[in-house]
């Protein structure tokens, strides 16, 4: 078994399953909005996983702004 394959297969569940946390529990994602750091501190983030997850909670926030129910032509 290559080792850096299981490493980066470790790494990509662990973005995954924070990721997932963060979008079920509406109190990280109101947390996530205003402090993103604590966020991935309680997740116990770090390396990789802390970069992905902080890209994904910007995607997050992004995301729900552009999809509000007034466009930008009303």
């Amino acid at each position: 078994m290559n080792i850096k394959s299981a490493q980066s297969h470790d790494e990509a569940q662990e973005i995954l399953e924070a990721l997932r946390q963060i979008q079920e529990n509406e109190e990280l994602r109101i947390e996530a909005a205003s402090d993103p750091e604590s966020v991935m501190n309680r997740l116990g983030l770090s390396g990789v996983a802390r970069h992905a997850v902080a890209f994904g909670i910007t995607g997050m926030l992004v995301s729900t702004h552009l999809m509000k129910p007034m466009g930008w032509w009303q």
